[in-house]
């Protein structure tokens, strides 16, 4: 039987797996729905994860025995805790000794680093920074307490400034008329209240007109952006003080909507926040699929030194593959 290592990447509502040679080659992929504990619960998420598991590993013709290690990155997986209460959903999927627990947030930094040493900002639907120096790692909440949240907060943030130009202590842009208006209110006073009073809710899906009104100018937009994007880079900074990275260039890996939107505002912010501080800090936006870093992961644990022909057959391959 052909030996095969196991990545999972798993989020708030899909997951991708993939399964690859001992040689790095990429064998088998497959998705499925969320392994977001938070938001599905336990039990959805060990059904999720035992029928992504059987359908990539029947493209493979390979069976669980053959898995000699595997990461699971899922969102979610934020505390200590919660490794402990996941720990029967690994026992029942049948790969316990051979799969690791971790943030799916670490996927994002060995997809763009293969050897996982560096930074990742995660700027999506929510927010995550963490990073990983050759002696620890740290993470951040992923509550929004003290750290950027991604999409959510940008919409959270355009919120209050409207309602604070509603108070007059705020200058009335566009954005106070275009956001009412997106969810159908042409009155401020009809959109505040059906807010208050839990009528309408304002998700992650708005970010992209914040977005678009910054491009085009508006201050109202350019302030609520520049807040956020100030935020994700304060929190990089305070990863990086919190590790010990040898050199003067340490790397970081951009992740999530709000990264890879290239939006002009968020990019010259976020970085130039960072440079103040760390000038040498080389960044780039993640262009694969986390999941491969989530099997980058595992073979740096089975292998102990992955090979330069390992990472080279996987990340060539991880650019041509859409999961």
């Amino acid at each position: 039987m052909s030996k095969v290592i196991l990545g999972i990447d798993g989020g708030g509502t899909k997951t991708h797996a993939c399964l690859v040679d001992l040689e790095g080659n990429i064998v088998a992929t497959a998705a499925n729905g969320g392994a977001n504990w938070e938001r599905i619960g336990v039990a959805a998420v060990q059904k999720n994860l035992d029928e992504i598991i059987d359908a990539v590993c029947a493209k493979a013709s390979v069976s669980r025995s053959d898995i000699v290690d595997s990461t699971f990155a899922l969102a979610g997986v934020d505390w200590e805790e919660d490794k402990k209460l996941l720990a029967p959903v690994v026992s029942a999927l049948a790969l316990d000794g051979k799969c690791q627990l971790i943030n799916d947030s670490f996927a994002a930094l060995f997809a763009g680093i293969p050897s996982g040493i560096g930074c990742v900002s995660i700027a999506g639907t929510g927010g995550k920074s963490a990073g990983r120096s050759s002696t620890g790692s740290v993470q951040t909440m992923g509550m929004e307490l003290g750290e950027g949240g991604g999409a959510g907060q940008l919409v959270d943030t355009a919120l209050d400034l409207i309602a604070r130009a509603h108070h007059g202590i705020h200058e009335k842009t566009a954005l106070y008329e275009e956001l009412p208006a997106a969810v159908g209110f042409d009155d401020p006073v009809e959109f505040f209240t059906a807010v208050a009073r839990g009528r309408i809710s304002l998700d992650e899906t708005l970010a992209p007109l914040v977005f678009s009104l910054a491009d085009k100018g508006d201050t109202g937009a350019i302030e609520v952006v520049t807040k956020v994007a100030k935020q994700h880079a304060i929190d990089i900074q305070g990863v990086v003080q919190q590790l010990n990275f040898e050199g003067s260039t340490i790397e970081l890996i951009r992740a999530g909507g709000l990264h890879t939107a290239a939006n002009k505002v968020f990019d010259e912010v976020f970085e130039k926040t960072i440079k103040a501080t760390f000038p040498h800090m080389h960044m780039r936006v993640l262009d694969v699929s986390p999941v491969f870093g989530a099997v980058m992961h595992a073979a740096h644990r089975y292998f102990g030194s992955v090979s330069q022909d390992f990472i080279t057959n996987l990340t060539s391959a991880a650019k041509k593959v859409e999961i």
